[in-house]
């Protein structure tokens, strides 16, 4: 059985850490939950309901395929499959990595919306700036001094 991994970070629509929160996990077609692993082999399963840890992401492993996630009252269609760059969430959440500091962040997301956005900087604290949406599937963010960081944008 091929196994891909999910590791997703969860935010609160007023842009605070989703930390403990239990996050349920189901196939695409089944109220059942789905089983999942703490491992790439399947040699730990873990409890599902699978709960965030302290900085909001859930880490685990599960039968490549299409699935549906319910935390907080939200319910998301999951895809999560043996390539990383194919796995995400629906609503999408799409992460913006800026290695290089700069003022203005110019970010094409093809979210076809104006995302919440969320950014950390590389020691992980929230950091804040101006999001101008451009339109439904680009935006930039100007901050006051040059900064690198994630950006997270979830719809």
């Amino acid at each position: 059985m091929p196994l891909a991994r999910y590791r997703e970070q969860y935010w609160f629509p007023d842009e605070t850490l989703a930390v403990g929160q239990k996050l349920h996990i189901f196939p695409r077609t089944s109220n059942v939950h789905a089983q999942l692993y703490a491992d790439g082999l399947g040699a730990v399963p873990i409890a599902n309901p699978v709960t965030t840890d302290g900085t909001g992401f859930v880490d685990l492993w599960v039968e490549n395929g299409d699935y549906w996630g319910y935390i907080n009252g939200q319910a998301y269609y999951l895809i999560i499959d043996l390539d990383p760059n194919l796995t995400h969430v629906w609503p999408s959440t799409f992460r913006w990595e800026q290695a290089a500091p700069t003022a203005v962040w110019v970010i094409q997301h093809g979210l076809n919306s104006f995302p919440d956005v969320s950014v950390l900087d590389p020691l992980n604290e929230q950091v804040f700036g101006e999001v101008d949406y451009v339109d439904d599937d680009n935006l930039t963010i100007t901050f006051g001094a040059p900064q690198a960081g994630v950006a997270f944008l979830r719809r």
